[in-house]
């Protein structure tokens, strides 16, 4: 019974590794997207990457009380090269469709939404059309 079990766990460990290299599971690009925020975000504490909708939206939620009181139109811009730098990482296959960056001043952020949150929209349709010009 026992050995019957430990080669289930093993079956189901295996092919739950082979689902990981899916084309367009962006799931495990996650980490690379938080080590490389500091391309783009070099004052960032915190960071959550939800991902949903079959991997065809993303959310980054950053913690960064600096960011927080940069205007509007910084905010824009800075998703639209948050949105850039997720499309290279995550490679031509993914899709993804629709995202957001939410910033928080809360440093030490865990949740997904904050409550003083500010969403910016990232269009990734509209940047890999861009991209194919």
């Amino acid at each position: 019974m026992r050995s019957a079990f430990l080669s289930l766990l093993a079956i189901v460990f295996i092919c739950s590794l082979h689902s990981c290299d899916r084309i367009g599971d962006i799931s495990g690009k996650s980490q690379v997207i938080k080590d490389s925020l500091v391309n783009i975000f070099p004052t960032w504490q915190s960071a959550k990457i939800i991902i949903g909708d079959n991997n065809t939206s993303m959310s980054v939620v950053i913690g960064d009380a600096t960011f927080y009181k940069a205007p509007d139109n910084e905010k824009k811009e800075k998703a639209v090269e948050l949105g850039k730098m997720v499309l290279r990482i995550c490679g031509k296959d993914n899709f993804l469709e629709k995202g957001y960056m939410v910033v928080t001043a809360d440093i030490h952020n865990i949740s997904a939404s904050p409550t003083d949150g500010i969403s910016v929209p990232i269009d990734f349709t509209a940047l890999k059309k861009q991209a194919e010009k």
